[in-house]
């Protein structure tokens, strides 16, 4: 059977990163993992168990041709089983999993793959990073990581948010209110992702974008329990949205240490990572880093704490909404941009032109699209391909744009602390009042245009 050149090309690029994993795992000294692998032409700067420049490369544009997928999917396999050795401790074997296989809890998320077609993954995971690691945050210049939880620095423009009782905090729904803390799931969004699990029964979704210009989402539920995915790693951007939750439970596959040790400082934080906890499985249907799932029903089953603090207010029938009539919005992404049509019900969601859609085959609603601007700064930290680190500081204030029920209202975000919420203002001080239901917020740069 013939093999296409690309496919032959991707071998020779995993047998070449193979090599350099088997020396290091020989036990004959120290190997600089990432200097090596430049050599070979890739870089093995770890996100979540995965060297992500290699997998790119792994996942090209020839899905047409099967026997490269093949051929791609036994290298990429053979890759990680000797990445779980390296990260066990040499040439000991792999490391054995101490993750429970997690079946998801309901139908809701439509397309989540099942325990019995996949794999639970390791209870560890590799995580360095081609700038620093070994958890050392001297190398850290980002701002999140700094500052203390109820550490003011700016003063509020509004009164905190409050929903009715009986009333869902994060929605603003009717509905009994599950005693329980908010769970905020960091998901891929990279072409290999899609379509994902989950998105449609979040409560709020945070959109943030991460080095190269591609973004994944904070998915963060409360009123619905579902299976989700694919999971994948944090970013000290994520500082800024998991404190506003009281005391969130946090799903990410892992970190780099700097990050990681960061992230694990947040003090309300229940850290759920998938390198230290059970309740994660990865589908044999995708090829890894993007086949990582979760079920919130079994991180809840063993959470601590209460429902979450309100997000947004919201109106009530008869209220004005205020604004101007616009029914469509792009954001434009460094490395792709995201669309919203109003459909007269619903915000629609876009991703590259196309429906952007979940694995049940719906596509991404929101009752409401908030776009941040806050400032992007450095995190002293760079990927496997070189690229910085962004982080994003989404507590202090600065220009939001809501679009809701149709119609576009320029205001003011402002976060006092990083344990606020976000209030809403109009430049007059008047609270922007929302639909009840999901809330997509695009996080973006402030001043570069992204909106348009």
């Amino acid at each position: 059977m013939s093999v296409s050149p690309l496919a032959r090309g991707r071998s020779m690029a995993v047998a070449a990163v193979l090599a350099i994993v088997a020396a290091a795992c020989s036990g004959g000294g120290t190997t600089d993992l990432t200097d090596g692998a430049a050599d070979a032409g890739y870089s093995l700067a770890f996100d979540d168990g995965s060297p992500e420049s290699l997998d790119e490369a792994l996942d090209g544009d020839d899905e047409g041709d099967a026997e490269s997928t093949r051929v791609d999917e036994r290298s990429n396999d053979h890759l990680f089983r000797v990445l779980e050795s390296l990260k066990a401790g040499g040439s000991q074997g792999p490391a054995t999993s101490t993750t429970s296989t997690t079946t998801p809890a309901d139908g809701s998320a439509g397309g989540a793959p099942s325990s019995g077609e996949s794999s639970p993954i390791s209870g560890s995971t590799a995580t360095t990073i081609g700038g620093g690691g070994g958890g050392d945050t001297a190398i850290y210049t980002g701002e999140l990581g700094r500052l203390g939880r109820d550490q003011v620095v700016v003063a509020a423009r509004a009164p905190a948010p409050t929903v009715a009782p009986g009333h869902l905090p994060l929605t603003g729904l009717p509905g009994d209110v599950p005693n329980r803390p908010a769970a905020v799931v960091k998901v891929d969004n990279g072409r290999p992702a899609r379509p994902q699990t989950g998105l449609n029964s979040a409560d709020i979704v945070v959109e943030e974008e991460v080095e190269g210009g591609v973004t994944r989402f904070a998915a963060v539920f409360h009123s619905t329990s579902t299976a989700v995915g694919p999971v994948r790693s944090s970013r000290t951007t994520d500082i800024g949205i998991i404190n506003g939750f009281g005391s969130p439970l946090l799903l990410y596959s892992g970190a780099n240490a700097v990050t990681d040790t960061l992230i694990r400082k947040q003090p309300t934080v229940q850290n759920r990572s998938a390198a230290t906890s059970s309740g994660y499985w990865r589908s044999s249907s995708r090829r890894a880093p993007s086949n990582l799932y979760s079920d919130t029903g079994s991180h809840w089953a063993s959470a601590t704490g209460g429902p979450p603090p309100a997000q947004f207010s919201y109106r009530s029938d008869g209220d004005p909404v205020g604004g101007v009539e616009d029914g469509s919005l792009t954001v434009a992404y460094r490395a792709s941009h995201a669309g919203w049509s109003w459909d007269g019900i619903q915000w629609l969601r876009t991703q590259g032109g196309a429906a952007h859609t979940t694995a049940s085959g719906s596509q991404i609603s929101a009752a409401n699209v908030v776009v941040v601007e806050a400032r992007e700064v450095a995190t002293g930290m760079v990927d496997s391909s070189g690229a910085t680190v962004p982080e994003f500081v989404f507590v202090g204030e600065g220009k939001a744009t809501v679009f809701t029920a149709g119609k576009r209202i320029e205001g003011i975000w402002n976060r006092p602390t990083l344990a606020s919420a976000a209030t809403l203002t109009t430049g007059d001080g008047s609270v922007i009042k929302l639909t009840p239901g999901r809330t997509w917020i695009e996080l973006i740069r402030a001043g570069a245009g992204m909106l348009q």
